[in-house]
């Protein structure tokens, strides 16, 4: 990570999904035929906000986080994606009435896990210095 320009390296990664999945699609049709091939308007806007930012815009950042934080950080905080997906759901399309106590443990849980291990971090760099 640390020679190589993060969005040239996310956009290889966006080009081979493009890619791989313009392959699969008419497989993916072929078994799930739908009315229409091509998103409404609300969904387009929809899609562009889920790609530009949940997508590329934090793939970047991963890429970029990867010179200055552990590899096992970066990853222990990717956990919290879902938890990002699901407020999102909350906020735009008011899907909160089947969250129960096991989302709030596992939301703890989770959270709880990514706070230590960036706690351990710093404590560890401090020692170090």
């Amino acid at each position: 990570m640390k020679n190589y320009d993060s969005k040239l390296i996310n956009y290889y990664q966006m080009l081979g999904g493009t890619v791989g999945l313009g392959i699969l699609m008419p497989f993916y049709l072929h078994f799930f035929p739908v009315s229409t091939l091509l998103p409404g308007l609300e969904d387009i806007g929809y899609l562009l906000l889920l790609s530009l930012f949940c997508t590329v815009a934090l793939y970047i950042m991963f890429a970029e986080s990867l010179k200055r934080i552990p590899a096992f950080t970066v990853n222990l905080s990717f956990n919290l994606e879902p938890i990002y997906a699901i407020i999102m759901a909350f906020l735009f399309f008011s899907e909160g009435k089947q969250v129960n106590l096991s989302f709030y443990a596992g939301l703890f849980f989770v959270g709880t896990s990514v706070l230590l291990q960036t706690l351990m971090n710093i404590s560890g760099k401090q020692k170090l210095n």
